[in-house]
């Protein structure tokens, strides 16, 4: 009885310890099961891509009044003057940018208002009752950007063309003599074209808002324009003509954001 009672006991055992061999050994954690997938790093910024924004500051200038040749002698003993300019320049910009490697290609237009606004006194008038002056509204500028990236900054300088809305004039209210109170006033009003030109610094605090400053240096198309030439006793014969040359600085900052 004692033997059949241990061969009963080595029988189950041999039995367990073969099932246990046919099962195959306990399975190690793989190693997603130790730790999680790490994520993957942000991209990059860069300065690729379309980008909206929003300028604002302040110009100065000059113009100069020249008036042409005249048959009367017309203020001719000093027929050019000129008078400084200054005013609010604010509006909005959209462009796209090229990054490739450092170097950064781009297109900028924009528009908004600029207050090209001056007066001059002609300095031959009699009792200075001649003057020049001009002003402004709207204004746009079409410009292509060349530019060095260093990390977050950008170095760039841009050139091309600038339109402003523009109003040149030349008021003789002939307040003395020989014009015995009669008034010339000549004016143009057109949209005038010229060419921009500057750069800036550009620094990129995420990947989607930049803030900038830059300068433009700016030369309008000359105008010339004119007015009915009369005075008392010489009867009416023609016109008064002039030329004004206006030239100027902008300097802004800028607030964009890049899609």
């Amino acid at each position: 009885m004692k033997q059949l009672t241990c061969l009963t006991t080595i029988f189950c055992a041999c039995v367990a310890l073969a099932l246990t061999a046919l099962g195959g050994p306990e399975p190690l954690p793989s190693g997603k099961e130790m730790k999680q997938v790490a994520p993957a790093p942000p991209p990059e910024c860069n300065w690729s891509g379309f980008y909206i924004g929003i300028n604002v500051g302040g110009q100065w200038g000059h113009s100069e009044d020249k008036t042409d040749p005249s048959p009367h002698g017309y203020n001719a003993d000093n027929n050019q003057w000129g008078y400084d300019e200054s005013g609010v320049v604010a509006g909005g910009q959209v462009g796209y940018n090229f990054q490739w490697n450092w170097l950064v290609l781009g297109v900028e237009a924009e528009g908004g208002y600029m207050n090209l606004e001056g007066r001059g006194v002609q300095p031959a008038s009699p009792g200075g009752d001649t003057h020049g002056e001009s002003d402004s509204d709207f204004f746009t500028t079409i410009r292509g950007r060349l530019g060095f990236a260093f990390g977050h900054w950008l170095f760039y300088g841009s050139g091309g063309g600038i339109g402003v809305n523009y109003d040149t004039r030349v008021v003789d209210d002939c307040i003395t003599s020989p014009c015995g109170g009669a008034l010339i006033d000549g004016h143009k009003q057109e949209f005038d074209w010229g060419w921009a030109g500057g750069g800036g610094i550009e620094y990129m605090l995420a990947c989607h808002w930049t803030i900038r400053a830059d300068y433009l240096r700016y030369q309008l198309d000359d105008q010339h324009f004119s007015a009915p030439n009369f005075f008392p006793g010489r009867g009416s014969t023609g016109t008064f003509g002039w030329n004004a040359h206006t030239e100027g600085n902008i300097f802004r900052a800028a607030l964009n954001y890049k899609f």
